[in-house]
């Protein structure tokens, strides 16, 4: 059976591959495009009133402090301002369309982690047929641009100190936070940066973004401390009800433990030779305390699926994200008790941990020099038959 299945893979050609793809994203964009765009108003009210500079109660640097529910970075505000001139539907179309390919950008960079004798276009493309459905709900069905672009400015960062380029890697962390706070968490990609002081520079680039996108609205309205104090309802499927923590809304010492926890945990991703588990533990931390239960969130967790089964485990079938999309996606359109699915989030958590109990030789570059076999951080394929 495992040798026909190999067979089989053979016979994918890189424009067979490549059609699949595409097609299988079209299909997706198609039916999460009917009654899509469901969270758009929210960024068409941010939009709307950072660019309405002239109202001193709700808009320009008073946005945050008017309306801290609005969670979402200025930088993606500033992205729906870019097509917003062309009207809100056809701003939501064209938003929803770039977010769709975002996630096909988004793939290929994930190819790209690991040098080209390592890649197996064929075995990506079976984790793009569990990974396309829930990134098209992201950011068709849904359309949180926010999210998309966060995380695909943090697998961008994630290629970038893989090949050594620590200042692109800081900027495009800080840009990711511009976009989305929680993506501060994917933070411990610095660490893969080669070098201390190029470490500190890239550290410093991060710190000099997210400062340029935030600080002017902290000075132009201290109201806007509010939106750091902001919560949200303790749903009964998120993970932090199942663990018994049934406060009605996000307790204080929530958001804080998120990002200790993601920081500390891709540290020792890092100090393991696990580095492709950075995304991975980064998500699993925020959700397994997060009080909120959309079903979005899952998308971020198999972006980080992918490259873990890709870059890191690579085994005969990425049974990682084949488990997220359909043990945490599908399973929450199924019937079943609510606190299960917080239990789903809690196992992820734990199962990502588990990961970092094998040590591997650590390579914070991809080196496209070494013959196949060599060991440089994520393990060669399997021996063909």
């Amino acid at each position: 059976m495992l040798d026909r299945l190999m067979d089989a893979r053979r016979l994918l050609t890189p424009r067979t591959v490549a059609y699949l793809v595409l097609g299988w994203a079209a299909a997706w964009f198609g039916v999460m495009a009917v009654g899509g765009g469901s969270s758009w108003h929210f960024f068409l009210q941010g939009a709307t009133a950072l660019a309405d500079a002239d109202d001193p109660v709700n808009g320009g640097l008073h946005l945050y402090a008017a309306a801290p529910v609005l969670q979402i970075g200025p930088l993606t505000f500033l992205a729906v301002l870019l097509l917003l001139p062309a009207g809100g539907v056809l701003a939501l179309l064209g938003w929803q369309i770039l977010g769709a390919a975002a996630g096909l950008l988004l793939l290929w960079m994930v190819r790209g982690l690991v040098p080209r004798w390592q890649r197996d276009d064929a075995w990506l493309a079976l984790a793009a047929g569990y990974f396309l459905p829930v990134w098209m709900f992201l950011a068709v069905g849904v359309a949180h641009l926010d999210d998309v672009l966060a995380l695909l400015l943090s697998v961008g960062a994630l290629r970038a100190a893989r090949t050594g380029h620590g200042w692109l890697t800081g900027l495009l962390l800080g840009l990711a936070t511009d976009a989305k706070p929680w993506a501060i968490g994917f933070a411990a990609i610095l660490l893969l940066v080669p070098g201390w002081r190029r470490r500190l520079a890239a550290g410093g680039v991060l710190l000099a973004a997210v400062g340029a996108a935030w600080l002017p609205f902290f000075v132009g309205d201290r109201g806007t401390s509010n939106a750091l104090r902001y919560t949200i309802q303790n749903a009964p499927v998120s993970a932090l009800h199942a663990l018994g923590i049934d406060d009605p809304r996000t307790p204080a010492w929530d958001r804080p433990a998120q990002l200790a926890l993601a920081l500390t945990l891709g540290a020792l991703a890092v100090w393991r030779g696990q580095w492709a588990a950075i995304p991975l533990l980064a998500v699993a931390s925020r959700l397994v305390l997060e009080p909120g239960g959309n079903k979005y969130y899952i998308a971020g967790v198999v972006v980080a699926t992918v490259i873990w089964d890709y870059a890191g485990a690579r085994p005969f079938l990425p049974w990682w994200t084949m488990s997220a999309c359909l043990g945490l996606f599908v399973a929450r359109w199924m019937p079943m008790p609510a606190v299960l699915h917080g239990w789903a989030l809690i196992a992820l958590f734990v199962s990502a941990c588990v990961l970092l109990s094998s040590r591997r030789p650590f390579e914070s570059t991809t080196d496209e020099s070494r013959p196949p076999g060599a060991v440089i951080g994520a393990p060669a394929l399997p021996p063909r038959r």
